[in-house]
């Protein structure tokens, strides 16, 4: 099959990083193909230990919904990667940086007034500081800024699962928490998300579950899968904010001692007169 090929679309490497210049024009009539080369960038592998992606919005003069969604996209397939993603906005494209404060993207990615800033080395920092957000809260914005574009609705489904991690707390687990539908095809890329992060070394996962996900199917095979490789390192995968649906299936299938927090299994039986220790974790 023959590529699809944007004028102005180009790809080149910059200090490890894969840079990505859009085209001037960035809208529904390329939307497919830029989406296409967004996807190849972000599973390129610039030399041994590849940086990220930058998209480059320096050429660009016109980023409507369709630039947007492929932006937000994007920073859902680097989170779900582990990969990094930042993007170029030159000071002048003050349209372009109102679309990105107002729908909440500035805030998800790293933001840099030109290339030299993004793919400095280490000690830089971002023009501004990431914090954390929803990225079904930055479609739905998206949403509210094109209220009359129809085609939002097949751009962006109700099904698309987000991920989102905090840092690990006082007790060593990292916090993963998962919103939007928990269907099959979003159980499997969950699966494949924690077991990257379990290869990266965090071994004790919390997963905790947003109080409007929806479910769809039984995530419990493949989440007993992953449990069984945290177990096997030495850690645990428990479960928060489980929903009422899963946690019969939980009670169902006697699942509520696999799911529970490895440092609650540790803590050895206290002495008759002893309190609880300080610090257990419930997870269901």
């Amino acid at each position: 099959m023959k590529k699809t090929t944007v004028q102005g679309l180009r790809t080149r490497t910059e200090r490890g990083f894969v840079v990505l210049t859009l085209p001037p024009a960035t809208g529904w009539h390329n939307y497919s193909a830029i989406r296409e080369a967004l996807c190849e960038a972000l599973t390129t592998e610039p030399g041994r230990n590849p940086s990220g992606l930058v998209v480059d919005l320096t050429d660009t003069v016109l980023l409507d919904a369709a630039g947007l969604v492929l932006l937000a996209r994007t920073q859902t397939r680097a989170n779900l990667l582990g990969r990094t993603l930042r993007i170029v906005v030159p000071a002048p494209a003050l349209r372009i940086r109102q679309a990105l404060h107002v729908t909440g993207l500035a805030r998800l990615v790293p933001m840099y007034p030109h290339l030299e800033s993004a793919t400095a080395p280490p000690p830089a920092r971002p023009h501004r500081r990431r914090a954390a957000a929803d990225g079904t809260h930055v479609l739905d914005a998206i949403r509210a800024l094109y209220p009359e574009d129809n085609r939002l609705s097949t751009y962006l489904p109700d099904t698309e699962l987000t991920i989102e991690t905090a840092p690990e707390p006082a007790d060593g687990h990292l916090v993963v928490s998962v919103g939007g539908v928990l269907d099959e095809a979003a159980t499997s890329r969950l699966g494949e998300a924690l077991t990257s992060m379990i290869e990266r070394n965090a071994h004790h996962l919390m997963v905790r579950m947003h109080d409007r996900i929806r479910v769809r199917c039984d995530p419990f095979p493949v989440l007993l899968g992953i449990r069984w490789r945290a177990t096997a390192e030495g850690g645990c995968l428990s479960l928060a904010g489980v929903p009422p649906r899963l946690r019969q299936i939980i009670d169902r299938e006697g699942l509520r001692s696999a799911f529970q927090s490895c440092r609650r299994l540790a803590v050895p039986a206290p002495a008759p007169a002893a309190a609880p220790a300080a610090g257990t974790l419930t997870a269901l």
